[in-house]
Order: structure tokens, then sequence, then C-alpha cells
């Protein structure tokens, strides 16, 4: 059997086989091979007819398309990047550095700008004309509602996660997509009881866990990862031209540098720096990538 797995405690899974979860332990060979089991993982595993409860056990892990370390997660679709322009203000480096790590990793980017209500149309409106040419974007107002059914269509099937700045208002809008799921609290309830419940009968261990990553799979096909934070990515050490890689708006731009391995910073007939002057691209953009190419080359030194 072949399932997605969507909550790992204390060397106990919970894996997903489309319509019921079932716990587990992983087989021997994972063990001896301190193969590591990522939420998100899509697992083989057989029922143990051994056991009275009917649990299983991962025998394989299959190949993953993509992971992160921090939190540990595998798989993901789409990383709903999240922030707000006021209450907390809006850091631009931290939101395009998350961008250019879904670009690195394979994730589709989805932007979404929270606390709409706060404000304002005109800012809102502004900040969504810097992102929306190049990834899919909305905005969410957490008081009304108003926007989450246009993220429910663009998150629709795939397997999500919300990253951003703390106190930008992620839990809400996760709240948000969880509304009207017919019995998302019985689920919940019914899986923390499970997860304290049973573990703690084998393992002797308190009822009491911190807060993990954890799937919950949605009516639409959506499988919405729960994580503890996500602030940012895993940025391994990559070479500035990577970076520069790492920007859409750029690619089409750089072949009509005069170098071909232009910066983008003191190269004379340089596109992207006429672009920039001309307004088609992005101030705070741009200022996020001198940003993250003096990062990577402190990280050379």
């Amino acid at each position: 059997m072949t399932g997605t797995v969507v909550k790992g405690i204390g060397g106990f899974y919970f894996v997903y086989d489309g319509e019921s979860v079932v716990m587990g332990k992983a087989r021997g060979n994972l063990k001896r091979n301190k193969e590591l089991i990522y939420v998100g993982d899509i697992v083989d595993f057989d029922i143990d007819e051994n056991d009275k409860d009917g649990e299983c056990v991962i025998h394989r892990v299959k190949e993953r398309k993509n992971y992160m370390t921090r939190p540990p997660v595998s798989n993901l679709d789409i990383l709903v990047v999240v922030f707000s322009l006021v209450q907390p203000a809006v850091n631009y480096p931290v939101v395009d550095k998350l961008i250019a790590g879904c670009e690195l990793a394979g994730i589709d980017p989805v932007i979404c700008i929270s606390k709409a209500d706060l404000a304002g149309q005109e800012a809102v409106a502004e900040a969504l004309s810097v992102y929306s040419p190049l990834y899919p974007s909305v905005s969410v107002n957490g008081i009304t509602g108003e926007g989450i059914d246009r993220l429910r269509e663009m998150i629709s099937g795939k397997k999500v996660a919300l990253a951003g700045p703390s106190g930008v208002g992620k839990s809400t809008i996760t709240n948000l997509l969880h509304a009207g799921e017919p019995g998302i609290e019985e689920a919940e309830e019914a899986l923390l009881k499970a997860a304290t419940g049973r573990i703690s009968s084998k393992t002797g261990r308190g009822r009491h866990t911190t807060r993990h990553v954890e799937i919950f799979p949605l009516s639409d096909g959506t499988m919405l990862y729960d994580t503890p934070g996500f602030t940012s990515l895993d940025m391994p050490a990559v070479e500035p031209l990577t970076v520069r890689d790492l920007f859409p708006e750029f690619r089409e731009l750089n072949r009509n540098c005069r170098y071909s391995d232009c910066m983008h910073i003191n190269e004379p007939e340089c596109a992207v720096k006429e672009a920039l002057q001309q307004g088609s691209i992005s101030v705070s953009r741009y200022e996020s990538y001198l940003s993250m190419t003096e990062e990577v080359k402190k990280w050379q030194k």
C-alpha cells in the first residue's frame, strides 16, 4: 500500500492512504540506514497483521520531489508566502528570500498579502503590482474572509504550506482555509488523541507533546501542511550567478546585457539596470537581489 506521512511523533508515523489514517513504525532496515522520514513523504507500507490495533509498517520512502529540514517537510507543490504591510511592516528582503528559496527548491510560490483591512486598498494594490506579474498573488482580509476563496482556488488539489514572518496572520489564514471542512475539528481531536494516548501507552512517556508538523487533507484534495514555524527556507551555498537566476524578472533581460555573466551591479550596458531606471523592475526587488548577492559573497569568503 502507498500513502502520505501526515504526522510523526516519537518514532511513530501517521500515514494517510486517501481515505483513512493509520499509525505505524518504520521497518528495521530504514532505522539501520538512519533514513529520516519527513512529514509529506510518500511511503510504501503494509498493515501489521500481528498487531491488534491494525498498525502499519513503513518499508520504503519514495524519492522526494523536494524537502526542507526546518521544519522537516517534503514534497511541497506550493509555498504561500504571507506578509502584511502593517502590524508588522513588510520586510521585503525576507519575503524575497523566501521566494528565491522556492525558486531554488522547485516549489511554486503564491504571494498572499494579509491584514488587507489594516493596510488600505491603495497600499495593497501597490504591493500586488510588484508581485502579480511574476507569481499568483492575492490579498486576504482576516476579519471578513475576503480573498480566501481566491487563495483556495490557487492552491486547490496541491500540497501546500504557509510561510512568512511572525505575526503576519498565518494562523488566521490557516483557520479560514479549514473553515467549512466537514468534521475538521473532530479529525484534529481524534488524531491528537491517538498521537498522545496510544504512543504514551506504548512508551510510558507523558501525554504532553510539543507541536509538530502535521498535514490536514481538505475536501478539495488540498494537503495543507500545518507547521510550527516557516519563516525562512534552507539556502545552501550557491554561486552569485545562481542568485541572479532566482529572479524571474531578470531572466529575459540577462540576454540583452553586454556581458553574459553580468551581475547587474557595476557592469556597463546592463539591461536590468536600464529596466530599473525605466521603472519596469521593482526597486524593492532589486534591493533584495543586492542583499542576497552580498550575503552569498560573504559565504564564499
